[in-house]
């Protein structure tokens, strides 16, 4: 028996934040025994290959003439074109007794190359949502104003032959139960946690000023300059230092910031994996995380796994949902809505003081490994052998 495990990313053929944690959840399945097949577009080739365990089919169309045709309700989805031919490919590779496992970080097509399998041999079918679908409803909210065509017919249509669904918040389980009770049994869910396990022996000796960093994406959805705004509030800015780490070229605000050329504000350019990893906890006292759209809610930042890796009290600016969650109810630190400038600033001014931030590090201490993607996953692990042993 076999997983084929069905992708748009993976490393290390994209480097991006869900080709890692798609690569963490295959090695730690292989790590319990489980057989995988990765399946994925070639974006640089026409050629099918195979490589690794990894199966590359070819993917050289214009993606975004494709999703003006998915947004116009013309195709399904911007990898239909794709998913015809892997399913071509895959129809006769594919056994009764194994498990076509589709993940979606938004898109519908690896959801429906796995119900076109399911349906043509009969195999399991297994879907895991990074991130809600694209353009779907979540809790009755819309991802934004552009217009796109609603998306639940085609959503129902393809999860109704799933045996199983997991998403990795329980705002987007509570959602999708909501708006297909017939499947509710079916949808379980799982936190994938953070992906390599950092033995934080000793922290370096704190400066009279708490350091707190924003890393990653610096798009409108984030609005990491909510960080600055914050610190421009502070009664104590002379005690507080904060980081940009990222690219900055598509926020003309923080470009602005940087302009102003002030002592405690830094800002510095994408570091590979590794290094953010040791700058963050050879520097960095508290990590920010900040989503600015309600319908964000049913996502978890992987940022806060990071964080909860490198043992940091977070200060969060989220919508409702589990990743404000998560850092409120554990006590990681404080997490505001993204509107409510006095909380941040109020949770900002708390940091201050070092017996506080040695509070909630020790809270993150203690539940550090549970956060743990060889942990997180075994819950996986479990469904699916539930699964099996029900046939």
């Amino acid at each position: 028996m076999k997983i084929y495990y069905l992708t748009r990313s993976y490393l290390p053929y994209q480097k991006t934040g869900g080709s890692l944690i798609r690569n963490g959840s295959v090695k730690f399945l292989q790590e319990l025994g489980w057989n995988i097949t990765v399946v994925m577009p070639n974006y640089n080739s026409k050629e099918i290959k195979i490589e690794n365990n990894v199966i590359l089919i070819p993917q050289n169309y214009n993606i975004k003439f494709h999703l003006y045709m998915e947004r116009l309700g013309l195709k399904e989805d911007y990898l239909d074109k794709w998913v015809k031919v892997a399913f071509e490919y895959l129809k006769d590779k594919i056994q009764k007794d194994d498990i076509v496992l589709a993940t979606s970080g938004g898109e519908l097509g690896m959801i429906k190359l796995g119900s076109l399998l399911k349906n043509a041999i009969n195999c399991k079918f297994v879907v895991n949502f990074h991130d809600p679908l694209d353009y779907s409803l979540v809790h009755g909210i819309k991802q934004d104003g552009k217009f796109h065509i609603g998306r639940e017919n085609q959503e129902q249509k393809y999860l109704s032959d799933s045996d199983l669904i997991i998403t990795s918040s329980v705002s987007n389980q509570n959602s999708l139960q909501n708006k297909y009770p017939f499947l509710k049994d079916k949808i379980r869910n799982n936190y994938f946690g953070y992906i390599q396990k950092l033995d934080i022996k000793q922290k370096r000796e704190q400066n009279t000023k708490v350091t707190i960093a924003y890393v990653g994406n610096m798009g409108g959805l984030q609005k990491p300059e909510l960080l600055y705004k914050v610190y421009e509030s502070l009664k104590n800015r002379d005690k507080v230092e904060i980081y940009f780490i990222g690219d900055i070229s598509s926020n003309k605000t923080l470009q602005n910031i940087k302009k102003l050329d002030e002592k405690n504000i830094n800002f510095i350019d994408s570091l590979p994996h590794d290094e953010f990893l040791k700058f963050m906890s050879d520097n960095i006292d508290v990590g920010f995380v900040s989503l600015t759209s309600d319908y964000l809610g049913a996502c978890v930042p992987s940022k806060i796994y990071e964080y909860i890796n490198l043992e940091l009290p977070i200060l969060g600016a989220l919508p409702d949902g589990d990743g404000k969650d998560i850092i409120n109810q554990n006590k990681y630190g404080i997490a505001c809505a993204h509107d409510d400038l006095d909380c941040l600033v109020q949770a900002t001014e708390k940091f201050i003081d070092k017996i506080y931030l040695d509070t909630i590090k020790l809270n993150i201490q203690t539940d550090k490994d549970e956060w743990f993607m060889k942990n997180r996953i075994l819950e996986v692990d479990e469904m699916l052998r539930d699964l099996i042993d029900a046939n």
